[in-house]
């Protein structure tokens, strides 16, 4: 067994390129928010709409970097946005400061996480819990916020009956009788003592039905329960509802074992992990499941407690404003004895000490009184270098106190005492108590930061420069002669690495240069100066990816990225080893174009250019290409409605440019040139309306609304065939008129539809079989089911009607499928139907949805039908959100209707 006790690693990396993204949206979420307490009628419900999209975005962005929990978090305070708006959920103030703060809890979560805290989205219970219960959700549990994977194999010792043949038929019923028997006086009990004497014999009910398993999952479950049992009975977990609940379904699923029904509730084993992760002192098989399951560290002791939002942020930034002012001033006041300017440091020291009163940090603002006090008396006794010095530290001092301000260290009251005493003894005169050697290493680590943030950002700012220049000649190979102007800037980057200590970066600085000036110089044909511009522009990319994470935590980013010298790479290393040869794809770097294999030393040799159009791209490539693209359309289209409502938001226009960004780089990266030239082209011209922070005009809207529905139809042709015939030279050619002032239009030469894309040749005939899009094939259909009828599903001009079976379905039984169904098209249209009770292999003709099983056939209908449907509906909706007070449209009534009766059908009631 692989032993994954440890907690795993968080990668800060993308969430630091997005953070500040998220924090502003929900900020602009809240605030409308709060502007719809103030309004009512319409006018109420467009402030709501408003805190929905801008919580969307959000979400959106959360949904690109995976923050395990915090989805959950976003999505249910977007439903209650939704609820207030339609009226069905009441505006009032506790609903409002549920919402208010979750988004409080999310931000402070996801600071904790950039400054290297590890996952544990259990902190966010408390928050979850109120937007559930504004939600009025049936069930509420701490384990929905437990991402454990539920698949694994668990390692479990040799069964005891192995090798003799078991009880013929355990003895549930008395197995049930015994649980029941302690089970009722352990609820009524109010005694801790008492209820551990009476959980021990629920411990010997349940050890006497895990016994009874004889199959590895059955086994593991009731190994998870018996576990659960013995660790309330040992007093590490409090009886309090949730396990109470747990218990009542663990006498529940022996009821139904002893009535010969099987089933292993996911939700059962989840709670049971959840209370496993808790403990504090788990026994012996309660530590085989934490390793099995990777359990170790993803629950806080304290995980019910709300820990966040207990901060003033208005205290904070307003600490956080005075002592800039108090450093500003210090600074200035240090280098002569210029008195008049005291006044101002010591308002400045007593609006920050008053701000830490309100912050709950009685410490910090004791030292802050010390420092005025200090200041004032250093006049007297004449300030010397060394009391300078003792001021500029301590002022640091503070400024890492507020950053940690929501859970100190424990000994930071002590710190404090020690930095403040020493001021006070320089000021006076008097020597000072010695320095600890904390303090040294604290002033290091401190300047060490400061050094590497003004670093990363003259690090980014010429990096920006160079694929500013990069892009230009991608664009225009006549531009060579400015490739020798980023020069200088390459080699002040590779000595600002050098300084910083990052070997591996600095290499590929060093590559990224050479590999500039061969292409200055016109060395190589013209596919090696192709293959060299690609190696480059990934470099950069890299490099811009790794200096995000450089600012953020200096040491985990020196050790998460590495040159490879044989290609000429510089990737970033994935905390899971990967095989060789394999490459890490994140959110952002993917906006660059990817590499050639090998490299020459200054150009890269080049490798055989990817296929476009016709030819097939390597399927790997493609694979994440599609997924990407696929999530950053998704979030183009939700933030496109807030650019409508709000053309000069900036900060919306910088997200859609990142967007286009990405999607040019990643384009390149699978060689699809022309995809990559639309999202270059968008990137120009939202480059160009940032640079003078316009507001986005009409045909501004209208040439990105174009480009987000071309390119999405692009991608989806590429997720359905594997290859795409279409140009984006109507789109270049409209982004380029747009972007000098003109008006949106499509070139009328230019707007015939691609040719269709087949992945057979033209004559041949196709067979009638069902094909589920943008799903692998299944497996072979058991030869016992060669008479089912399965035959090519189109979208009808009217709904289907279902055909009400002679029998309900019973999806519990194992054995068979349920009984014969029929949908049949209207007017005469073709029948599907399935024969009836034939018996169906489990594994590869069956389709589970938790609890729920679906015949394959019957499976392949329902998506070929749904993936049609589900079209419809979306580009209805899309429409709509332009229209949004035309009637409902006869289609997507149609649709609507049709995907209730299947989903019905095949029992997808929700």
């Amino acid at each position: 067994m692989t032993d994954i006790s440890h907690a795993p690693q968080f990668d800060t990396g993308p969430l630091s390129w997005v953070i500040g993204e998220i924090r502003e949206a929900l900020g602009r979420s809240r605030s409308a928010l709060a502007e719809a307490a103030e309004r009512s009628g319409d006018a109420r419900a467009t402030s709501l709409q408003h805190a929905k999209t801008h919580l969307h975005q959000a979400h959106g962005a959360l949904q690109m970097v995976d923050v395990e929990g915090v989805g959950l978090m976003t999505a249910a305070a977007e439903q209650a946005l939704e609820r207030m708006r339609d009226g069905s959920l009441d505006c009032g103030a506790p609903q409002r400061a549920a919402v208010s703060d979750g988004y409080q809890a999310v931000i402070e979560y996801l600071d904790e996480l950039v400054a290297g805290a590890a996952p544990q989205p259990a902190r966010l219970f408390p928050y979850y819990r109120a937007l559930q219960e504004l939600l009025g959700a049936a069930r509420i549990h701490p384990s929905d916020l437990l991402f454990a994977d539920l698949s694994v194999e668990v390692a479990l010792a040799p069964h005891a009956h192995a090798g003799h043949a078991g009880p013929a038929a355990p003895d549930y019923a008395a197995c049930r009788a015994r649980f029941e028997k302690s089970l009722l006086p352990f609820l009524k009990s109010a005694d801790p003592a008492t209820q551990r004497g009476h959980v021990l014999a629920l411990v010997d009910a349940i050890a006497l039905v895990e016994q009874a398993q004889q199959e590895a999952p059955a086994r593991t479950f009731w190994l998870a329960m018996r576990c659960f049992a013995e660790l309330v009975a040992s007093g590490q977990l409090a009886s309090d509802l949730y396990v109470k609940q747990l218990f009542g379904l663990i006498n529940l699923q022996i009821r139904r074992l002893s009535q010969g029904q099987g089933g292993l509730p996911e939700a059962m084993l989840r709670d049971a992990l959840f209370f496993i992760a808790a403990a504090s002192a788990p026994n012996a098989g309660a530590q085989l499941l934490r390793r099995a399951y990777g359990l170790a560290g993803l629950v806080p002791a304290d995980y019910d407690s709300r820990r966040y939002g207990r901060i003033d942020a208005e205290a904070l930034k307003t600490a956080k404003h005075a002592l800039a002012q108090s450093k500003t001033g210090w600074d200035r006041m240090s280098s002569g004895l210029d008195v008049s300017l005291e006044a101002g440091f010591k308002q400045a020291l007593a609006t920050l000490a008053g701000a830490s009163d309100r912050l709950g940090a009685p410490a910090l603002a004791q030292l802050l009184r010390e420092l005025g006090r200090a200041a004032s008396d250093s006049i007297a006794s004449g300030r010397s270098d060394q009391f300078n010095m003792e001021m500029a530290g301590a002022m640091l001092f503070v400024e890492q106190g507020l950053d940690q301000v929501r859970q100190l260290p424990a000994d930071f009251d002590e710190h404090a005492e020690v930095v403040g005493a020493r001021l006070l003894a320089l000021a006076a005169g008097e020597t000072p108590p010695a320095a600890p050697p904390w303090q040294g290493e604290l002033s290091r680590q401190i300047q060490q930061g400061q050094t590497v943030a003004v670093l990363a950002g003259e690090m980014k700012t010429g990096l920006r420069q160079v694929e500013k220049v990069l892009d230009d000649y991608y664009a225009d190979a006549a531009r060579r002669p400015a490739l020798a102007q980023i020069d200088t800037v390459l080699h002040q980057l590779q000595g600002a690495l050098a300084i910083l200590d990052q070997d591996q970066a600095m290499r590929a600085a060093q590559h990224v240069k050479d590999a500039v000036r061969a292409l200055a110089a016109g060395s190589g044909d013209a596919g090696q100066q192709a293959a060299s511009l690609q190696n480059i522009a990934q470099n950069v990319g890299a490099l811009g990816f790794f200096i995000d994470m450089l600012a953020q935590n200096f040491d985990a980013a020196k050790n998460r990225f590495s040159f490879d010298q044989a290609d000429g790479m510089f990737r970033e290393v994935p905390f899971e080893k990967a095989p060789a040869g394999d490459t890490p794809f994140d959110v952002e770097p993917a906006a660059e174009p990817a590499a050639p294999q090998a490299s020459a030393p200054a150009v890269a040799a080049p490798a055989p250019p990817m296929a476009q159009g016709a030819e097939a791209i390597e399927a790997e490539l493609l694979d994440i290409f599609i997924s990407e693209a696929q999530e950053v359309l998704a979030l183009v289209a939700a933030t496109l409605p807030a650019a409508h409502g709000e053309p000069s938001n900036q900060e919306t226009l910088t997200m859609l440019r990142r967007s286009f960004h990405t999607l040019k780089g990643s384009g390149r990266m699978v060689g699809l040139t022309q995809f990559a030239e639309g999202g270059a082209a968008l990137e120009r011209v939202m480059n160009a309306w940032l640079a003078e922070g316009r507001s986005a005009s009409p045909d501004l809207l209208a040439l990105l609304d174009f480009a987000a529905a071309d390119m999405r139809g692009w991608v989806d042709e590429l997720a359905q065939h594997g290859r795409s015939a279409r140009s984006s030279a109507a789109l270049v050619a409209a982004a380029a008129v747009v972007q000098d002032g003109g008006a949106f239009a499509l070139p009328a030469e230019l707007t015939q539809e691609a040719p269709p894309v087949q992945d057979q040749e033209p004559e041949a005939e196709p067979e009638p079989e069902l094909e589920a899009q943008h799903e692998p094939q299944p497996a072979p259909i058991d030869e016992r089911e060669a008479d089912a009828e399965v035959i090519d599903m189109t979208m009808p001009d009217e709904p289907f009607d279902i055909a009400e079976p002679d029998q309900p379905f019973d999806f519990a039984e194992p054995d068979f499928a349920p009984a014969p169904v029929a949908l049949v098209a209207p007017a005469g249209g073709q029948v599907i139907e399935f024969p009836a009770a034939r018996t169906v292999p489990l594994d590869d003709n069956m389709r589970r949805f938790g609890d729920l099983e679906i015949p394959l056939p019957l499976y392949n209908v329902y998506l070929a039908e749904t993936d049609e449907l589900m079209r419809v509906l979306t580009q209805d909706f899309g429409e709509w959100r332009h229209e949004p007070f035309r009637a409902v449209t006869p289609a997507a009534l149609k649709a609507a209707h049709t995907l209730a009766g299947t989903s019905a059908t095949v029992g997808f009631k929700a």
